[in-house]
């Protein structure tokens, strides 16, 4: 009843003015990296007010990995592992940043990953193969004349308030998309590097914590902090079980407008659908 609610102000909404969306996404940070940080330095993600779960398994496989995840947060539909913007038949799909430049709103796409990294190609990338390097790099050189597109950034806390800032003005009360990724708390959890792991948990954390004080001061925005997968199988007892990905849920955090919409369980395809409403109806 209550997503019921907000799902009907939202649509009102629309007649009035336009939303903003602010998608920020810790690659492999799963609940408890969050709550492992948390032991040695608070971390702001823990407390926002709307906290929900997410099921992240692919079309063809129980554990994901970044491109199909991340394709499902930017098309709405389950996709093969190491598919970017396809589906399981390999047509395109229109992601959710794809659609807001043609309806003329501003996008931009951030990332500490390497150039064609799965995260942030999904969302202007088309192929069935994350290691086509090629290909996604023209791609993304001919996205980046309709989208403010940095990948790699060395720090997301050290861009965030000025981007969001210029999407702002950009936008001129149109609503904007951004989406923000914090990827070497990935990495390091790959490399079972729990120090640097945490290193990069914090400047992402940080990063979130500046972008809940642009939401204050900015309404008509919701954002949403989340992960593509949970990586290294992290314990209650903060140690890692693997190298590799897992399939357990993830944790989703949100702020703002309509944040309430993230709350409880759900699948990772919905987080697009949420968005969409939010931006476009």
């Amino acid at each position: 009843m209550k997503k019921l609610f907000f799902l009907i102000m939202l649509v009102l909404s629309k007649l009035t003015y336009a939303d903003n969306v602010i998608l920020m996404i810790g690659d492999g940070m799963g609940a408890n990296h969050l709550k492992c940080a948390d032991k040695t330095k608070p971390v702001y993600i823990l407390s926002l007010p709307v906290k929900g779960t997410v099921h992240t398994y692919s079309a063809d496989a129980k554990v994901t990995d970044s491109a199909a995840s991340a394709t499902a947060y930017s098309c709405g539909q389950k996709t093969n592992n190491h598919f970017l913007g396809k589906l399981p038949n390999k047509e395109n799909c229109l992601t959710i940043a794809e659609e807001a430049v043609k309806h003329d709103i501003p996008v931009g796409i951030y990332s500490t990953d390497h150039p064609t990294g799965a995260t942030p190609s999904a969302f202007y990338a088309h192929t069935s193969d994350r290691h086509n390097k090629k290909k996604i790099e023209q791609q993304k050189k001919e996205a980046s004349q309709h989208m403010d597109i940095i990948v790699p950034t060395e720090k997301i806390s050290d861009i965030v308030l000025m981007k969001l800032k210029n999407l702002s003005e950009k936008a001129n009360g149109k609503g904007f998309f951004a989406m923000f990724e914090g990827a070497k708390i990935d990495t390091n959890s790959h490399a079972q590097n729990f120090k640097q792991m945490k290193d990069e948990l914090y400047d992402f954390d940080l990063a979130v914590m500046q972008a809940t004080q642009f939401v204050y001061d900015n309404p008509s925005t919701t954002l949403i902090v989340l992960a593509d997968h949970e990586t290294g199988g992290l314990t209650d007892e903060c140690q890692y079980t693997t190298g590799g990905h897992t399939g357990v849920d993830i944790p989703v955090h949100a702020y703002g407008k309509y944040a309430q919409l993230f709350e409880g369980e759900q699948d990772n395809t919905e987080i697009y659908h949420k968005m969409h409403k939010i931006l476009f109806q």
